[in-house]
């Protein structure tokens, strides 16, 4: 049964759409393309993939490609909300060791270099809220060059050698906790 609302989304509304069949999910992405010739889709880590329709008009499809080319280019990925020029790797990077540093983490850590990737890569980012600890972890391993349950383990004993071992909070939330604090420092977040 396919249930569809009688009014259409405003720029401004977040569609979510429950695909039971390829039918359904064929029907609904034809839709938006004929409404909009664009369709851009959010991956599990954030990333945006975009689906430009050009089956009536290639030049138009075409100046699309370019739109979102440009915009990469001046601000980084779209929707990603990249920070602004004011704050460079450099004074990110001090920052997050300062940071870290007054938390009591070991340096010399492998955990604690795990933190400071995840920390480091939260605070560039507006919005994590779709980040699962899952993804996150990953990078780190990727980063890292090791499996996801040592950077799990790791990040747990850096947490434990720090002055966050009494507080009863996730890794997660310690990490993001980090990171707001890393954003505050550095300017990113207005009051």
């Amino acid at each position: 049964m396919n249930r569809r609302s009688s009014r259409e989304l405003t720029d401004t509304e977040t569609g979510i759409y429950v695909v039971c069949d390829d039918e359904f999910l064929l029907k609904t992405l034809n839709g938006m393309l004929k409404r909009k010739g664009i369709i851009g889709v959010t991956d599990a880590e954030g990333k945006v993939h975009y689906v430009v329709d050009a089956r009536r008009n290639p030049g138009y499809a075409a100046r699309h490609i370019h739109d979102i080319i440009e915009e990469i280019r001046e601000e980084g990925q779209p929707g990603e909300n990249v920070l602004p020029g004011t704050v460079n790797e450099g004074m990110l990077a001090s920052t997050v060791e300062d940071v870290l540093r007054e938390h009591s983490f070991e340096p010399s850590l492998l955990g604690t270099r795990a933190i400071f990737i995840l920390v480091t890569k939260i605070a560039l980012r507006e919005s994590t809220g779709h980040l699962s600890p899952k993804v996150l972890f990953d990078y780190a391993a990727d980063a890292l060059e090791i499996n996801y349950n040592h950077v799990e383990r790791n990040i747990r004993y850096a947490i434990y050698k720090s002055n966050f071992k009494e507080k009863k909070m996730k890794s997660i939330s310690i990490i993001r906790l980090l990171a707001e604090e890393v954003r505050k420092r550095s300017g990113m977040v207005t009051a």
